[in-house]
C-alpha cells in the first residue's frame, strides 16, 4: 500500500494559478520517484543557466525526456476498467474499515501498474493508495481500499481513482470513476455498566403501540356494551352475532416510562468544541444502555436545525438515535429559543429528562426549571473542562461534572 500525501488533500487551501498547479503536480500527479526526477530536472535547469558545461545540457535532456515520455506512455497505456466500490451504511469514529472494490477489465489491453484510491476524499480522512500490479482482459480482482474515519459525521465518498504508473513509476495519469456513497461516522462511546434516572409513570394515550407504530393499543382487555361516541372500528362482530345487539372492544390504557435526552449545541468558541464532542459520545453511550431498558426515548437537540426523535421500546431504536448523533452540529448562537417550545409541548408525556449540558447558567437553569414545573424528573451532567460552583442546585437537584478527559478515556462507567 501507498500512503496518500495527507488527510485533506483535495481541500487544500487557496492560492494563485500557478501554485494551484505546482500543488497538483506534485501531491497528485508525480510519485515519490517522480518529484524526485522533477526536483533533479529543475537543479539541472538552474545550474544550466549558470553555467556552461555541456555535461550539465545533457543531464537536462535525459530527465526532460524521462518526465515527457512518462506523462505520454502512461496515457497511452490508460484503459477503461469497471470498478464498484461497496460501503457499509455507518461505521464508528476512530475505525479502520476495508472497503471492498471490485475491479474487472472488459478491453482486450492488460492494464500494468495501476494504483486505486478514494475520489476526492472528503477532509480528515485517512487512506492510502493500493498499488494493482496487472489485470488482463477479462479478468476480475476484488481490492481492499483502507480508510481510516478519525471524526464523526455524514460523508459522501465520490468514488474512485484509477491512476496509471506506467512505465517508470514516475507520473500518475488519473482516470475518475464517481460512484457517490453515503455513510454515517458514529461517534465513539463507550458502554455504561449502570445507569441511576429517576423514573416514573406517566399515562400515555393511545397506549404503547402508538409509540412503536402507527396505530390504536392492541392491549385487548374485555367487551362491553355500545355507546354512543364508541369508534365503529373496535365493534366486536361475533360477540354481536351472539348475543343480538352492538358490542365493543375494551383497551387497557398504557403507563410506562419516557426518557428525554436533551443535548446542549451551543458552542460560542472553538474551545468548547472538545467538550461538544464529550457531550455526544456520553449521549451514545446513555442511548446504548437505555435500548437495553424497557424505556421510551425521546432525543431533542437545537443546532443549525432541531432535531426531535421519538422511539418506541419495541423498536430498535438506538440506530436512528446514533444516526441524529452522527450529524449534530454545533451552534454558534443560543438555540434555547429554538428548542424550548418543541420541548416543553413534549413534557407532558415525559417522566425523566436527562440534559447533557456544555455550560451552567441562567439560562439553562430557566429551561430546567420550566421542564421540572411540567412534572419530569432531572438528571444533569455538565461537561466541562472546569468543576461547577454548584454541586447541587436548590430546585434541580444535583449537577453531575464530568470533565470531557474522563468521557474520552472511558473512565464514565456508571451515572
Amino acid at each position: 500500500m501507498i500512503r496518500g500525501p495527507g488527510p485533506s488533500r483535495s481541500q487544500a487551501p487557496g492560492g494563485g494559478l500557478l501554485v494551484r498547479w505546482l500543488r497538483v503536480l506534485l501531491r497528485e500527479k508525480l510519485t515519490d520517484t517522480g518529484r524526485l526526477v522533477f526536483w533533479l530536472f529543475w537543479l539541472a535547469t538552474t545550474t544550466g543557466m549558470a553555467s556552461f558545461v555541456v555535461k550539465i545540457y545533457f543531464l537536462w535532456s535525459a530527465l526532460l525526456g524521462l518526465l515527457a515520455i512518462s506523462i505520454l506512455a502512461s496515457r497511452l497505456a490508460r484503459v477503461r476498467l469497471l470498478a464498484e466500490l461497496r460501503t457499509p451504511r455507518n461505521t464508528l469514529a476512530g475505525s479502520t474499515l476495508e472497503l471492498p472494490l471490485r475491479l474487472s477489465n472488459p478491453t482486450r489491453r492488460t492494464a500494468r501498474d495501476l494504483q486505486f484510491s478514494l475520489l476526492d476524499p472528503p477532509a480528515g480522512l485517512d487512506w492510502t493508495r493500493v498499488p494493482l500490479e496487472q489485470i488482463s482482459p477479462g479478468e476480475e480482482r476484488v481490492l481492499s481500499l483502507p480508510v481510516r474515519f478519525p471524526r464523526r459525521g455524514h460523508l459522501i465518498l465520490k468514488g474512485v481513482r484509477q491512476d496509471n504508473v506506467f512505465p517508470w513509476g514516475l507520473w500518475r495519469d488519473t482516470r475518475r470513476l464517481p460512484q457517490p456513497r453515503s455513510l454515517l461516522v458514529y461517534p465513539t462511546f463507550h458502554p455504561l455498566l449502570g445507569l441511576d434516572i429517576p423514573v416514573g409513570r406517566r399515562y400515555q394515550p393511545g397506549g404503547i403501540a402508538l409509540t412503536s407504530h402507527v396505530g390504536e393499543s392492541t392491549e385487548f382487555v374485555s367487551t362491553r356494551e355500545f355507546r354512543t361516541g364508541d369508534s365503529l372500528r373496535n365493534i366486536h362482530w361475533r360477540s354481536w352475532g351472539r348475543l343480538g345487539r352492538p358490542v365493543v372492544k375494551e383497551f387497557q390504557e398504557e403507563y410506562f416510562c419516557r426518557i428525554a435526552l436533551l443535548l446542549d449545541t451551543y458552542v460560542p468558541s472553538r474551545k468548547g468544541e472538545e467538550a461538544f464532542e464529550a457531550a455526544i459520545s456520553l449521549a451514545a453511550s446513555v442511548a446504548n444502555r437505555l435500548a437495553l431498558e424497557e424505556y421510551v426515548v425521546d432525543l431533542f437537540a437545537a443546532g443549525l436545525e432541531v432535531h426531535h426523535f421519538q422511539a418506541g421500546r419495541s423498536l430498535a431504536y438506538l440506530e436512528n438515535v446514533m444516526d441524529i448523533l452522527a450529524c449534530v452540529e454545533a451552534c454558534p448562537e443560543p438555540p434555547f429559543q429554538k428548542i424550548e417550545p418543541v420541548l416543553l409541548d413534549h413534557m407532558g408525556n415525559i417522566t425523566t429528562t436527562i440534559a447533557f449540558l456544555l455550560a451552567w447558567d441562567d439560562q439553562r437553569a430557566g429551561m430546567l426549571r420550566a421542564i421540572q414545573d411540567r412534572g419530569s424528573a432531572l438528571k444533569i451532567l455538565l461537561i466541562q473542562p472546569e468543576a461547577p460552583p454548584l454541586a447541587e442546585h436548590p430546585l434541580l437537584g444535583p449537577i453531575h461534572w464530568i470533565p470531557p478527559e474522563r468521557v474520552r478515556s472511558g473512565g464514565v462507567e456508571t451515572l
